[in-house]
């Protein structure tokens, strides 16, 4: 009998952790939460990818994150809950919805205002704010950790997707390589000392065959007024190579791969602007949500009403009425002259450097050499009898036996200069110095007093000791220097 109630005991503990284990994974829904997955899970085919604000919170705590996405691929239905780390996902159970949590996931706070979809059967998501950063890169949701993982990219592209920007992503999983476009890319130019953002104006893709990012060019003007206008995730589907979205009540079409910004036909524009005024435009209703999405070719117009009721309005969405004989760019690689030369030389900065050096030198030796061939004769003689003036006797035996060996085209050895300056008894190192304070003298007086840049000496190794410097004029001065002994 003791027996027996130890069993029933144990048996009765089990039950108890097992529903304490269950009411810890899986969340209680709202009735209109349970309607629109009940939506989604009916629909065991399509993909979507849905913004919804917190008036659907799946039973989280609205305080953790700023909104959600519910992503559909196939019979399967996730929802993520952006700024943090939880991966929830939808099942018929029973004949009852239920929501589960199947990741293991520690850390939250990071990815608020990212976007989550699907390439393959891979869960992926781009970009978000969270600590003070603006994030650039892409992780995925791993099956076999339970947790998100990093993609090693090539590069960083900062961006996060509330209702006040314009970056815009698109992903198109068709076919053998798969892209990500992301338009718009945003940075703290002043961080930290301020969090104000500013856009680099650009659009980018992503191959995830190769994992890396490429720069496809400048957005045009016409792209960024409609989404400085729009401001608003109403109305993004993504319908393989196309993304559509709606701006002011009209509706566009963009294909990122042939670089193609375009509008629905009149007539189907007009009709999906008659069924969006007569969904959301009603001045008597209050609204906690209104979003878009399409499975296939059904698009939805959704609306939560402010006592909690769930309604739509189902349309087909025609994508042969687009306008594709009307189109304009949605970037461009055209750049002005200066544009290009700033990018060229921030690229090839060390070779420019180099380049620029050796032009400036090359203007100066041109400047230098005109002006002496410019300098009239009476002045250059006038300078030239200065600086004959202004050297001491030992200079001008120095120099003259540095002409007189020149004009023979040879030079003065050292041991000949040490016995002209008086140095030939001395140590090495006083020889050494006096020659060196000679020769200095004597070329600071010459370039002062002939405004002559160049040297008056060349120098040598001599071929016997490679430790001394044999000495002779300069060839070019060598006519003048003659003049000054002859006179």
């Amino acid at each position: 009998m003791v027996l027996i109630k130890k069993i029933y005991c144990f048996f009765g503990l089990l039950i108890v952790v097992n529903a304490l284990h269950a009411q810890k994974d899986t969340y209680l829904l709202k009735k209109h939460e349970v309607q629109l997955l009940t939506l989604l899970l009916k629909d065991t085919i399509h993909n979507t990818t849905i913004t919804v604000n917190n008036a659907f919170n799946f039973g989280q705590d609205i305080a953790s994150f700023t909104n959600s996405n519910v992503i559909k691929k196939g019979k399967e239905v996730f929802i993520q809950p952006l700024g943090t780390g939880k991966l929830l996902k939808a099942t018929y159970k029973n004949n009852h919805i239920l929501v589960e949590r199947i990741d293991q996931t520690l850390h939250s706070g990071v990815n608020f205002f990212t976007q989550n979809f699907f390439i393959k059967d891979t869960l992926y998501q781009v970009g978000g704010l969270g600590f003070w950063q603006i994030r650039g890169i892409i992780n995925y949701f791993s099956t076999k950790t339970h947790q998100w993982e990093l993609i090693q990219a090539n590069r960083a592209v900062p961006c996060y997707f509330d209702d006040q920007k314009d970056a815009v992503m698109h992903f198109n999983e068709g076919g053998a390589n798969p892209k990500l476009y992301v338009s718009n890319s945003y940075y703290y130019p002043n961080y930290p000392s301020s969090f104000e953002t500013t856009s680099t104006d650009s659009c980018y893709v992503f191959d995830f065959n190769t994992k890396n990012w490429t720069a496809l060019g400048k957005l045009t003007p016409e792209y960024k007024k409609l989404f400085d206008l729009k401001h608003s995730h109403e109305m993004d589907l993504h319908i393989d190579n196309l993304f559509i979205f709606q701006c002011q009540l009209d509706f566009f079409w963009a294909n990122f791969e042939q670089n193609k910004l375009g509008k629905f036909n009149n007539n189907e524009n007009n009709r999906l602007r008659e069924i969006w005024l007569s969904s959301y435009n009603d001045d008597k209703i209050e609204l906690k949500a209104s979003f878009q999405f399409n499975l296939g070719n059904e698009l939805y117009f959704m609306k939560l009403m402010k006592d909690d009721q769930l309604s739509w309005t189902k349309t087909n969405l025609n994508i042969n009425e687009l306008n594709t004989n009307k189109y304009q760019p949605i970037y461009t690689n055209k750049v002005s002259f200066w544009e290009a030369l700033v990018t060229f030389f921030y690229q090839q900065t060390t070779v420019m450097v180099a380049l620029l050096s050796i032009l400036l030198l090359g203007i100066g030796f041109i400047i230098n050499f005109y002006r002496r061939l410019s300098m009239p004769k009476e002045v250059k003689d006038i300078f030239y009898q200065n600086f004959f003036n202004a050297l001491s006797i030992i200079e001008k035996e120095l120099i003259e036996a540095l002409y007189e060996n020149t004009a023979r085209k040879d030079t003065l050895s050292t041991k000949k200069i040490n016995k002209i300056i008086g140095v030939q008894q001395k140590d090495i190192l006083t020889q050494n110095k006096n020659r060196s304070d000679h020769f200095l003298k004597i070329n600071q007086k010459f370039k002062m007093s002939t405004q002559n840049t160049d040297s008056l000496f060349i120098k040598t190794r001599d071929s016997e000791d490679k430790r001394q410097f044999n000495y002779s004029l300069n060839p070019i001065y060598l006519f003048e220097i003659e003049k000054l002994f002859k006179k």
